[in-house]
Order: C-alpha cells, then structure tokens, then sequence
C-alpha cells in the first residue's frame, strides 16, 4: 500500500508540472498575435492618482512630474501622495512638485504600503467626487497617454486594469536582464490572457480600479504583496482584471544584487502568504463554477510552490523509479532513442520566449540579457527558502536610486 501511494504522489506531481508547463506554453502562443486596444472614448472621467511613498524624497519628485505631465484634461485628475511615516523629506519634495500631500502618522501605526494604500483610499474616496482610482509607485513613472488610455478601457467596459509595465533603467547588466523579463512577460503572458478573457497580472503600479470596485475591495493591511493579494481577492469574487497595453509605466529596477535579493525574498514571502490565503477558494471556485479565470489563478498561486513539488516530485521518482513514472514515459516516447536527439528537441523550448524579445524589436542589448536569464535562476532556490524563513512581519525595504525622468523614456 505504502508503495502505491508513493507511485500516486509521484505521478500527481509530475502531472501537475507537465500540465502547468503545457497550459502557460499554448497560451503564450496567442502572443503571436496583438490584441486591439478600444477606441478613445469622448466623455472623460475623473481620476485620482495616487501614490504612497515612505522616505522617497530621491524618487517622488520625478514620479509626480512625469504624472502631472499626462496629456489629459488637467482639471480631470488629482495627484495624491500617501507620505507613510516619512522621516525624510518626502512630503515636501512631493507638495512642491504639484502633489496633494496627505502624511499617514500616528501612534500604534507601522509603515506599511497595504496600509497605508487603503488608509488614503477611504481619505480621497470621502473628499472627492472620482469615477477611478490610479496606483503608482513613487519610483514609477506614467507615460503621457496613460489616463488617455485607461479612459478608453474604462469606457469599454473595464472595472479593473493593469498597464504594460517597462523598465525605466536599463543601463546596468542586472537591470537588463530584469527588463528583458518584462517585454517577454508582456508579450507571451498579459497580452495572451487580456485576448482569451482571463485576468491581467496586478503589478503595484499603473493598475486603475473604478471608485466602485475601491469602495468595496479595500487593500489588505498584512500583506506583503498587496498587488497579488488584491489579484487572487479580484479573481475569486469574479471580477476580471483587464490588461491595457497602450497604457504604459515605467518601473524601476534593482542595479545591485543586494536590492534584487531584498525584493524578491520579500515578494516570494508575500506569495506564499497570498498561496495559504487564496489557493484553496481559487481552486474550488474553478471546480464548482468551471471559472476558467479561477483555474488560471489557482495555477499561478500554485507556482509559489514549485521548488517543493519539484523536490519532493523528484524524491518520488527515485523511490518509485521501478513503477510507472509520467515523465519517464513520455520523455521515452518521443521521436528518436539517442539523448542527444531528444535534447535537441527541447532545445526551441529554451529559445523560444526570445521571440517576443524580436517581435516587440527590442534593443540589441536587452535580447543578449535575456539569455543572462539562469544566471538569476541560480538565486531561486536560496531566495525561496530564505522566503519561507522570513514572516509576513518582514518588509525589507528596497532603496530607489535611479533619477530617470519620463522626459529620457519618451519625446
């Protein structure tokens, strides 16, 4: 019996990896193709963009410069700044680049950007007459046609939105490779579920909610993800997240090895957080309402724990190598009985998401960074345990130093 069980575990893992792996690769394929952006809309609306900021004075002016030059209606958006216990001078580098300043203190009260993204929130949800809410971070940069673009979806329909995300630094290898990423994850992952009807990827910045949807889904306090949390939440209650390709921001990327790893080690604990609280009603919503949308959720939230399933996959294998393996099969199934013809057959796996890298002509430098990509892939191991060691208490702050301006990025 015992025996059995082993052989079951191994070919459920194994199972659950090839099928993952199966499903994102035909999906990506839709990447091929570009999706039509909706038409711009007449009426306008009103917007309030908002950032929160906590000891960002080297970044928060930049941000809001590159917003307050967005090529919409001036009178039609207001730019705030959530200052998130600020020790520094955020709060006025921030009012005297043309933000509303609004400074979250207070005794008992942590710094913390969930918080302090659902404290501001409510604050411009009480005081003004809004019919959308914008998200930035204060390293993040909006390009001019962005609220043009959001407007548009908006007017279609959208209740909420990411914005295709680039990086606004590339001049060190780190940041290139990082920015290769992005285009790729653009190309063959937004823009593929955004045509097949499922939900875009939350990023923290360049996301717009309608003031409806803000009012009744507030930002988790104790996340450490809350774009994430705020996805997975959106998800399980149906609401479909679209993606605006048109509608561009510019993110920051770490150009030191120590910002990388402090970022990612905090991102991969906020995602087991966001696995633990998620998963299971994502998985039974997909189940009970065949949501296509809830499976493709419940798939990603599952990746949090791919260096387990693979592990204890692997273990399985060796200990059951005498039984019926999944992969042993189908690896032995395929044309050709040399190893070295079925490495070759594998091989446009490995080349092929340097595709999108040319089909959105990306700079001759970031396609080189891109095949850089497993030198970060040595981390994940180290980095995912040190995610499991840390708590949900842990931020690990990640400094900004880049002073690009959105006047370097566009004309």
């Amino acid at each position: 019996m015992g025996k059995l069980i082993i052989v079951i575990l191994s070919n459920l893992a194994q199972g659950f990896l090839f099928v993952t792996g199966l499903f994102y690769l035909f999906l990506s394929f839709r990447g091929f193709w570009r999706v039509k952006s909706p038409a711009r809309a007449e009426a306008r609306r009103r917007f309030a963009l908002l950032l929160p900021a906590h000891n960002e004075e080297g970044v928060v002016g930049l941000a809001v410069e590159s917003l307050s030059a967005l090529k919409y209606p001036r009178e039609l958006f207001d730019i705030f700044v959530a200052a998130d216990h600020c020790t520094d001078g955020t709060a006025g580098v921030a009012a005297a680049a043309g933000a509303k300043v609004l400074e979250h203190v207070g005794p008992g009260l942590k710094a913390g950007k969930g918080r302090a993204l659902k404290w501001a929130t409510e604050k411009i949800l009480a005081a003004g007459n809004y019919d959308a809410l914008c998200y930035f971070d204060a390293d993040s940069l909006a390009h001019p046609g962005f609220l043009e673009a959001m407007n548009a979806h908006l007017a279609a329909g959208a209740e909420a939105l990411q914005g295709r995300q680039l990086a606004k630094n590339t001049g060190c290898l780190l940041a290139k490779i990082l920015a290769a990423g992005h285009i790729v994850s653009n190309r063959f992952f937004q823009l593929p579920k955004q045509a097949l009807g499922l939900s875009a990827t939350l990023h923290g910045k360049g996301m717009c909610f309608t003031a409806g949807l803000a009012r009744k889904f507030h930002w988790d306090e104790t996340c450490l993800t809350e774009d994430l949390e705020m996805q997975m939440r959106l998800i399980r209650h149906g609401v479909r997240i679209s993606w605006a390709q048109d509608a561009v921001v510019y993110d920051e990327e770490p150009e030191t090895l120590r910002q990388y790893l402090c970022r990612t080690i905090r991102w991969t604990r906020g995602s087991l957080d966001t696995a633990r609280r998620h998963l299971p009603g994502l998985a039974a919503r997909a189940l009970r309402r065949g949501d296509l949308r809830a499976f493709e959720g419940a798939l990603y939230s599952a990746q949090t724990y791919r260096f387990v399933i693979v592990g204890a996959g692997a273990a399985l294998v060796w200990f059951s190598r005498d039984s019926f393996n999944l992969v042993v099969w189908f690896y032995g199934s395929l044309p050709g009985v040399e190893s070295a013809l079925k490495a070759l057959s594998l091989a446009p796996l490995l080349l092929y998401p340097a595709v999108a890298l040319l089909l959105e002509r990306a700079r001759p430098a970031l396609v080189g960074a891109y095949f850089l990509q497993p030198l970060l892939g040595i981390l994940r191991l180290p980095v995912f345990v040190a995610g499991m060691l840390r708590g949900t208490d842990f931020w690990g702050r990640t400094e900004h130093t880049s002073r690009v301006a959105i006047a370097d990025l566009v004309d």
